[in-house]
């Protein structure tokens, strides 16, 4: 067993780590749109909040474990396209996830507010800003264009820049989508 293989492991243990968090983000995000009362919105607002405090962790794990693997390839390897990729990928990320943690406190006021008003009442309409509702579909494909630099190592600093993009326009593309499709009432049949 040598260390590079010990900290592939723990890169790979953080994608893992950073997918569970994802899966947690969204359903709190889905449940606290759904949600009956404000004190039910505050709760699930919190449990998005614990999630999402793994993801700078996250984040720095990626860059050190990735940043061993890439040292022991010799200095050239730091100026290859999925190093270069995934270095921006991490800058996206950080930045997109301090605008959302931002957005996200600001939110929690607004629904503690709302609580002293009456914590039981039902729970008003809060449509969230364009950008908060993109960022975390863009954060998804952004990620897996990242992932998928990692595994085909393209050399091409704009080939692997370009799958970050593509990744993040077809995760818009497919948010936007299902979100028509979501808001189109639907029939259903029933039998043969």
């Amino acid at each position: 067993m040598d260390t590079y293989r010990i900290a592939l492991f723990l890169h790979v243990i953080t994608l893992v780590v950073a997918a569970s968090a994802t899966a947690i983000t969204k359903l709190a995000v889905s449940r606290r749109i759904r949600a009956r009362s404000v004190t039910e919105a505050l709760d699930w607002h919190s449990v998005l909040v614990s999630a999402s405090r793994a993801f700078p962790l996250c984040l720095a794990s990626f860059t050190i474990t990735g940043a061993y693997m890439v040292s022991r390839a010799g200095a050239q390897a730091w100026t290859t396209g999925f190093v270069i990729s995934g270095l921006v990928g991490v800058v996206f990320l950080l930045g997109s996830g301090t605008y959302l943690g931002i957005k996200g406190k600001a939110l929690k006021q607004v629904l503690e507010n709302l609580a002293k008003e009456g914590a039981e009442r039902p729970l008003p309409k809060l449509i969230p800003p364009p950008l908060v509702r993109m960022l975390p579909v863009v954060n998804s494909g952004v990620a897996l264009g990242v992932v998928f630099d990692m595994v085909t190592k393209p050399a091409s600093v704009s080939l692997a820049i370009a799958i970050l993009v593509l990744g993040a326009a077809v995760s818009l593309a497919l948010g936007r989508r299902k979100a028509t499709s979501g808001s189109r009432p639907r029939t259903i049949q029933q039998g043969s």
